[in-house]
């Protein structure tokens, strides 16, 4: 019997994926997808390795492949990046907590004084000690349940 289980898994070869390149459009399309196939409570979330980058051998399916690029996932606001992005999702994940908690502590948002675009004041945060270091980049609070973004362009 056992010789029989060994010529069989010879002639039954599991082909791997095939390596494929995908744009940041085409990512955020297959994880929207992912998420439409998992029941409730599943997100984008689960597909998130130790690193912060997007475990893509779980998005074959939707992707027709392993991707050659690696894409990174914002775990407080779910936007995902690319490689060379990847300290944008670090540091909205950093923020975006301190605000939410300096918010829940004082009542109100920590922004730049007379602000029109609500971005927020890192001094406050590091003096407050919410955060231990400074963004190399400005944050917004966008309008989107006072969500972080690093775009001006998407705010208040």
């Amino acid at each position: 019997m056992l010789a029989w289980f060994k010529n069989n898994r010879k002639h039954s070869k599991v082909s791997s994926p095939s390596v494929v390149q995908v744009t940041l459009e085409e990512m955020k399309q297959a994880v929207l997808r992912y998420e439409a196939d998992m029941p409730e409570g599943i997100n984008r979330i689960s597909l998130m390795l130790s690193d912060g980058s997007l475990d893509t051998s779980r998005l074959t399916r939707y992707l027709g492949g392993i991707s050659t690029r690696k894409f990174y996932l914002s775990r407080e606001t779910y936007e995902i990046f690319e490689e060379e992005d990847r300290q944008i999702p670090y540091y909205l994940d950093l923020v975006q907590v301190a605000v939410d908690d300096y918010m829940d502590d004082k009542g109100k948002l920590p922004i730049i004084a007379d602000s029109p675009q609500h971005q927020v004041d890192f001094s406050l945060l590091l003096r407050e000690h919410y955060i231990k270091v400074t963004p190399p980049f400005p944050l917004y609070v966008t309008e989107q349940e006072l969500m972080l973004t690093h775009r001006s362009k998407m705010i208040i």
